[in-house]
């Protein structure tokens, strides 16, 4: 490879508070995530050797489970102290931004040359004093004079280009952004200038660190019983502790935010306590009762940002959720519950900053045209902001990929029996513990539940090719049912649920694999037959007793369409086929 093409290579680098993200665009356009010892993800902590060197990453944190005092495993959150104290050393705090930002450098020089251009990605409302921090840092560190550019611009890149979506003028996307130290709420819009931030809030108390403290706290409460566990417990957590006891703090940290993000894949895990010989169960109904207070602060400041912003439901073109911790199957559920809108996501959300940042800015796309938007919208509909506006520098927004754009007129009765279909599929997703994007309507617009179409293809009445003598045929019988939920939420079974019932992989097996939003109709397939389920309110096995009025107790399981070529099953205790009998299968047949 010759010398100009292993550095043409722009640089964007997502500096985040427990991990950095840092992707490459090559002068060919190949896009790709640059790998830290195998992964994309680089912890951001900070180690100071015995010789005064500074280690990164995997090696930091695997020399701090020898030495954790001279550990910071978050230096993003310090950005306001002049210093961090390792060991008994003052480390400038400009000195260990500076060794995060020149590992990247040396990984991106060893697979794709020096860059020609850098972009850091920052909170949209951080002020200068650290961004001048970020901007030295980058400079002692070797990189270029870096561009740095608002997290929520970033995300909305990635929105735009890879995923495809557009933002037409009048309508702004809304990023949630949720890391593990902080949180921020964002309304981004597209203009002649490129994508601006029209408002932004968030708050530096709320992230995947805090759960993990509330689980830690949650966890303590189990060993308060006798005197002899909970003396062991304190000083666990003691500050004061040794380097041993420090170590085996570390560990149990580590042991609850692997324990948190297994929970988003399933219903129940186990926490190895250090010092303590049984390994502690934990559900993910426990989780959720502890990690709803801290999500309602993010969706009460997404709420306020939208308003802020002054979008009406119909200009907000989507919520597009990143950040690790917005992989949490609750949120997803509580925006969706308290905005109305499903939320769009991707496999690994903590990725899509440092993507975004190289996502169109040397790479431009000329648009090509696009219908206009289904409802009116006066372009005037997104007054000048109160807050101030960040402007980055012209991006031309890329077309959505060929199945987004408009049908022509012949195709238009299959796309509106495709988008029927989903309707059942996308509340199913939100809950769904795979953590798979759903891409929603570019328009942003609502979808009836109920959608009448005609067969394209329906076949003649009779053998003559006379159009006037040929007649359609009855097209099969549909049948669905709604999902009517009423747990009290006093009990912590029905809180940790969300007030959303549980869909299964299988008809035998209890475990959720997902959770539908009350109200949501699904196309019914047939039904299987299981374990009983008493919907009447005694308490009984925890997790299986719900109250639902009017409803007899049954072992009836439901298959239900989820989407294309996927399926789950519902308890029929917690389904309404026919609203005059409730109890009634309304025709549906045994699988």
């Amino acid at each position: 490879m010759d010398a100009a093409s292993r550095s043409a290579a722009a640089l964007g680098i997502d500096f985040g508070t427990h991990n950095t993200v840092a992707a490459v665009l090559r002068g060919d356009g190949r896009r790709h995530q640059i790998l830290f010892d195998g992964h994309p993800l680089l912890p951001s902590g900070i180690y100071i050797d015995h010789d005064g060197s500074l280690l990164v990453g995997r090696d930091a944190a695997r020399e701090a489970r020898r030495h954790p005092h001279r550990y910071e495993r978050n230096p993003k959150l310090r950005l306001d102290a002049p210093s961090l104290l390792l060991g008994d050393r003052e480390v400038p705090i400009g000195d260990a931004v500076r060794a995060v930002l020149r590992r990247v450098l040396a990984e991106c020089t060893a697979i794709a040359g020096p860059p020609r251009s850098v972009t850091v990605t920052v909170p949209a409302a951080w002020g200068p004093n650290r961004r001048h921090i970020v901007t030295d840092a980058a400079l002692a560190a070797g990189l270029p004079a870096p561009l740095l550019l608002p997290e929520p611009v970033a995300a909305a890149r990635y929105f735009a280009e890879v995923l495809g979506h557009r933002i037409e003028p009048g309508r702004a996307l809304v990023v949630y952004d949720l890391g593990a130290g902080t949180f921020d709420a964002s309304a981004v819009a597209f203009g002649p200038g490129g994508f601006e931030v029209l408002a932004v809030d968030g708050s530096d108390r709320v992230g995947g660190h805090y759960l993990d403290q509330a689980l830690v706290d949650y966890l303590g409460g189990r060993f308060a019983g006798t005197e002899e566990r909970s003396s062991a417990w304190r000083a666990l957590l003691d500050p004061d502790a040794g380097g041993e006891v420090l170590r085996a703090r570390f560990q149990l940290y580590d042991e609850v935010r692997e324990a948190k993000e297994r929970l988003s894949r399933r219903s129940t895990t186990e926490v190895l306590v250090p010092g303590f010989a049984a390994e502690e169960l934990l559900t993910r109904a426990e989780l959720d009762l502890l990690a709803r207070p801290l999500l309602a602060q993010t969706v009460a400041i997404t709420k306020a940002v939208i308003r802020e912003a002054r979008l009406s439901p119909d200009q907000v073109a989507g919520v597009f959720m990143v950040g690790g911790a917005s992989r949490m199957p609750l949120a997803a559920t509580m925006i969706h519950q308290e905005l109305g809108i499903a939320p769009t996501m991707i496999e690994q959300p903590e990725l899509v900053v440092g993507e975004g940042a190289v996502a169109v800015a040397d790479q431009p796309v000329t648009p090509a045209a696009v219908p206009p938007p289904a409802l009116p919208l006066t372009p005037a509909a997104v007054p000048p902001p109160t807050a101030p506006v960040t402007v980055v520098q012209p991006v031309v927004q890329p077309p959505p990929p060929p199945r987004r754009r408009g049908l022509p007129v012949a195709l238009l009765a299959i796309a509106t029996v495709l988008a029927a279909s989903l309707v059942g599929g996308g509340a199913w997703w939100l809950g769904s513990l795979d953590g798979q994007a759903a891409e929603e309507d570019p328009t942003g617009t609502e979808e009836s539940e109920t959608v009448e179409t005609e067969d394209p293809a329906s076949p003649l009445a009779t053998n003559t090719p006379e159009p006037e003598e040929t007649t359609t045929s009855a097209a099969p019988e549909v049948i669905t049912g709604e999902v009517y939920w009423n747990c009290p939420q006093t009990r912590l079974y029905c809180a940790g649920q969300g007030g959303e019932p549980g869909i299964r992989g299988s008809a035998s097996d209890p475990t959720a694999i997902g959770y539908a939003a009350v109200g949501t109709v699904f196309e019914l397939v047939c039904y299987e037959t299981a374990d009983l389920i008493t919907p009447r309110g005694n308490e009984g096995e925890e997790g299986y007793w719900d109250y639902h009025e009017g409803k007899d107790a049954s072992d009836v399981m439901v298959r239900v369409v989820l989407g294309e070529n996927e399926f789950g099953y519902i308890p029929f205790v917690w389904l309404i086929i026919d609203p005059a009998d409730v109890n009634s299968l309304g025709g549906l047949a045994e699988c």
